[in-house]
């Protein structure tokens, strides 16, 4: 057996979980778990592929790796445990072979004609704004504007899903706390982050650095309503 050609069976599970399609049903996966797969999905797949290796000879494969990646992940909720189990069963049924010693192309068309929709469907993994994130990272599905990387619209949104508002962001870029107008505040955020060089969120003139020019462009502003 091959065993460098193996972990492409584990990494594509974790690959169907950036696709996103619009079946619909009773998703089994909640918003923790999404963030999990988000922001953690290198030990999700390191988990599901050490219990590829752990349960592909077990007599009841998908008790195996529902118990399997609940012990590995114990954070992820039980009923997204089991989507996991099912596709994993499902995988190793049927894509096997293909993904142990197939191409990655390969593995992927077997993956997705066998295993794909109905994974999704039971974790609840679409993308109904069709934005071309589906819901495991995108933090407004509703909005097609609003997905990982998106640029700021100048609406008051987050649109890149980062936590954060930066001033390409925020509905006014002078006001900086969001407040709905220009105050000290707004001056002394510029003046606490002078000489910024890199990821300045007091860069209000967008040049990439806060200088002189960001704090006459507040003081420009200071007093008005946005």
């Amino acid at each position: 057996m091959n065993v460098q050609s193996i972990p492409v069976f584990g990494l594509f599970m974790l690959f169907i979980l950036s696709l996103g399609n619009h079946n619909v049903g009773a998703a089994q996966c909640n918003t923790d778990d999404f963030a999990l797969l988000c922001n953690d999905g290198n030990a999700v797949n390191d988990a599901v592929f050490n219990c590829g290796f752990s349960c592909f000879l077990s007599s009841d494969i998908t008790s195996c790796f529902a118990e399997c990646i609940s012990d590995a992940i114990p954070e992820m909720s039980s009923g997204c445990v089991g989507c996991f189990a099912d596709q994993s069963t499902c995988v190793t049924n049927s894509c096997f072979l293909t993904c142990a010693f197939g191409s990655e192309a390969d593995c992927e068309a077997c993956v997705q004609t066998n295993c794909q929709s109905g994974f999704e469907t039971c974790a609840g993994i679409v993308d109904l704004d069709g934005d071309g994130e589906s819901t495991v990272c995108d933090c407004d599905d509703a909005n097609s504007s609003v997905y990982p990387g998106a640029p700021g619209t100048a609406q008051g949104v987050d649109n890149n899903c980062d936590g954060t508002l930066s001033p390409e962001e925020l509905a006014c870029q002078l006001d900086l706390n969001a407040d709905g107008i220009i105050t000290v505040s707004d001056v002394l955020t510029v003046l606490a982050e002078f000489g910024c060089l890199v990821d300045c969120t007091a860069d209000v003139n967008g040049d990439g650095t806060v200088t002189v020019a960001d704090i006459l462009e507040m003081l420009g502003g200071f007093g008005s309503d946005c």
